[in-house]
């Protein structure tokens, strides 16, 4: 990939011009695809969704791409058209795409705006202003009606600055400290912190000069590169990752802002690299069209509200061609990342870089119930740039317990269960991750994990068990890198009950720790971890 000002602008293009000229055919023209809202509206997430990156690369993109995609977007906010995408006051997915079209507004009025009739702008004017008072969701949509404001400020028309306050001000009050934003009450740490709190920030601040949020974004990126691997591939954790190269929006956002949180040769180094590893992925239908998946296409990955106009936000990466070709994140030589272990309290997390280059994140945060796959997104203790994580399936068997990072029990050898709800992980001044969970009730596990950057890292497990179960672990995924290794993961053999036992296990580079049982059997009593080996007794009986 051109990593230059001029070939980010014409990646841009391409990335965005392939989505417009489908959604400008109007509603009928989109797939219909699996999503948890309407057609209408996975429509208008196709039609708005390419602005993120188009405006920032207004320069690069030509009128027969501005004029079509303008003539649509105010057919699909006219109350009177066939393609109207229904009132923002209803809320929902509307209120996100209107920050889309906020954005637009903001940053290239000359290209979506002015071109339009007097009626039109009316119409235009009267959809964004009633998203920009409507209810949102309590998380980072709070920005959203914020967007909305800034689009109508910038054509002129006039806004009540007490709701963009509000909105700003509950946002404050989801930090958590050190940098990092609750997605909403109980919500996870994930990409949203990047790719929408502290982007979102920094283009706020870009537009309006409020700096409120700039200093959490600043200092969460001396922290965010150690989700990066050497090679640009960042470390697949959480929701959304059919959004991918988002996940390195903020390092543009910083350019845009022209905010230095860190040297822009390392800010410079991340943004490019990442996009270059996105554009040796298989992620493009044969239109030239982003797939709904993550490195390549697969339904089975996305939650239930990712739908085929979803995956440009990915076009929030191209953000940085807002600042000038001049600008050092363009001029600046990469700097190369080296080996790090970078523990992050509030973020409940340690990332790990090793000498080889790869990402592995150790994780304390417990699942997500609410989002389709989220015990697998969320719920494991190990997360790689070297394997990508796997998704349970229904049926029996460890095979499709995919236990990958994780450690998964099972009493008969067929169902098996592993970490669902359980306080959030703490790490210790050293660096050591706990995590406390319960697969049963009379079942307790105290995990721990520690990293090194030799490219191993340990699991220990601690079990305090009142029934007999099998463990069952998992090295990694298979690799994502073309090759066919399969999963670390294998059947356990029938025979070999634990009771409970210590072990630590092997995930994409963790130590090995011996499994066997303890020769010297000295232990007894129930529910007493052997002195000798870690091994734990059952109930009533000797180890």
């Amino acid at each position: 990939m051109d990593q230059t000002h001029a070939g980010w602008g014409a990646a841009a293009l391409a990335i965005g011009r392939p989505a417009v000229e489908l959604a400008v055919q109007g509603p009928g023209a989109m797939p219909v695809t699996m999503s948890n809202h309407s057609h209408r509206e996975n429509w208008f997430e196709l039609l708005t969704r390419p602005l993120w990156g188009l405006t920032a690369a207004k320069d690069h993109v030509p009128d027969t791409v501005w004029e079509p995609l303008a003539a649509a977007l105010a057919r699909a906010l006219d109350d009177e058209d066939d393609w109207y995408i229904g009132d923002a006051a209803r809320g929902g997915q509307r209120i996100v795409e209107a920050a889309s079209v906020g954005w637009g507004l903001a940053a290239a009025p000359e290209k979506l705006w002015e071109p339009l009739a007097p009626k039109a702008k009316d119409k235009v004017a009267a959809w964004l202003g009633r998203a920009y008072t409507a209810e949102v969701a309590d998380t980072n949509w709070h920005y959203f009606p914020v967007f909305a404001g800034h689009g109508l400020a910038v054509v002129g028309v006039k806004t009540d600055p007490a709701v963009a306050r509000a909105h700003l001000e509950r946002m404050g009050e989801m930090l958590l400290g050190d940098s990092v934003f609750e997605d909403g009450p109980g919500g996870r740490v994930d990409y949203y912190n990047p790719f929408a709190f502290h982007t979102y920030a920094l283009l706020h601040y870009k537009l309006s000069g409020d700096d409120r949020y700039v200093p959490n974004a600043a200092a969460f990126a001396k922290r965010f590169g150690s989700w990066f691997a050497a090679d640009g591939a960042s470390v697949p954790y959480g929701r959304s990752l059919g959004y991918r190269f988002a996940q390195s929006s903020l390092w543009g956002a910083l350019a845009a802002a022209d905010v230095e949180a860190v040297p822009w040769a390392e800010a410079a180094g991340h943004a490019r690299r990442h996009l270059d590893w996105w554009w040796r992925r298989p992620m493009l239908d044969p239109e030239g069209r982003l797939t709904v998946g993550y490195s390549y296409p697969n339904d089975a990955v996305v939650e239930q509200y990712l739908t085929a106009g979803s995956p440009w936000w990915a076009t929030k990466a191209f953000i940085g061609l807002l600042a000038g070709p001049a600008h050092p994140f363009w001029t600046a030589d990469e700097a190369v990342p080296g080996p790090v272990i970078e523990p992050h309290k509030a973020a409940r997390a340690v990332h790990v870089r090793d000498r080889a280059g790869h990402v592995t994140r150790l994780n304390g945060q417990a699942w997500h119930p609410w989002a389709r796959g989220g015990q697998a997104a969320y719920g494991k203790f190990a997360y790689s740039t070297l394997a990508a994580f796997s998704h349970a399936v229904a049926g029996p068997g460890l095979e499709a317990a995919v236990p990958d990072g994780a450690l998964h029990l099972s009493e008969d050898g067929r169902h098996w269960r592993g970490r669902e709800d359980s306080d959030d992980g703490v790490i210790d001044e050293n660096g050591v991750l706990t995590v406390d969970w319960q697969p049963w009730e009379d079942v307790s596990i105290t995990t721990s994990l520690e990293a090194a950057v030799d490219g191993w890292h340990a699991r220990v497990h601690v079990i305090d068990t009142g029934r007999c179960s099998t463990p069952g672990k998992a090295a990694g995924a298979s690799r994502n890198r073309g090759t066919s290794r399969r999963s670390g993961s294998r059947r356990p053999s029938s025979p070999a009950r634990a009771c409970a036992r210590r072990s630590s296990t092997r995930g994409p580079g963790a130590r090995r720790a011996s499994s066997s049982r303890c020769p010297a059997r000295t232990c007894t009593g129930p529910q007493r971890s052997c002195r000798s080996c870690g091994a734990s007794s059952n109930r009533g009986s000797t180890c």
